[in-house]
């Protein structure tokens, strides 16, 4: 299996930050990102420093693709999450870490969400925002809501990581491609044939 590259981030890491947004089970913060192909999802992540306490949660969401926000109210977010992963932030001044999952997903538009207070996670984490960001990354934020917000904050580093998924044939695709090699053999040796007779007619 192909080594996994970066399918998404909205910063890159710079390692000088030490968390200023307390993820809890009232503050979660996302990006929304877009597959161009099919794609095999095996870890997501984040820049975290400050504040661990307990576990949090990683997950990915559908997201709307006209608003870039979450279709559903954040209290939902076990209800409509693609896949998830909950883990413990390690006690250190600023970390780029990341978690494995896996997930295959369609081309199309999703976001990766982290946050507390589901799947069993109840703890804090800090996010760094004084990473670079890569273009103009579409973040977002349910603060003591149920809502999601766009959120402006864009040196915060979240990221996705993945292998695009090859088309693979049907059946029926194989079989019409086995049955047109084995006619371009039949002409190859025919024109053979008719080659070596030819010359040898012309001696």
């Amino acid at each position: 299996m192909a080594k996994a590259g970066t399918v998404y981030e909205s910063a890159t890491y710079t390692g000088a930050d030490t968390g200023e947004y307390i993820l809890s089970n009232n503050d979660l913060i996302g990006a929304a990102f877009t597959l161009t192909q099919k794609t095999t999802i095996t870890a997501i992540g984040a820049q975290f420093g400050g504040f661990p306490s307990g576990q949090i949660f990683g997950a990915i969401v559908p997201v709307s693709s006209s608003t870039l926000l979450p279709t559903f109210a954040s209290s939902g977010i076990e209800a409509n999450s693609l896949a998830h992963v909950v883990f413990s932030v390690p006690t250190v001044t600023a970390i780029d870490l990341a978690e494995s999952l896996s997930v295959t997903l369609n081309a199309g538009t999703y976001g990766v969400v982290f946050g507390s207070g589901a799947f069993g996670a109840n703890g804090n984490a800090g996010l760094g925002f004084l990473n670079n960001p890569v273009g103009s990354p579409n973040l977002f934020r349910s603060f003591f809501s149920n809502d999601w917000d766009a959120f402006g904050d864009t040196g915060v580093r979240l990221f996705v990581e993945g292998n695009a998924v090859g088309a693979v044939p049907e059946p029926s695709t194989w079989a019409m491609m086995m049955i047109g090699f084995a006619g371009l053999a039949a002409v190859t040796r025919y024109r053979r044939r008719s080659s070596t007779r030819a010359g040898l007619n012309a001696i």
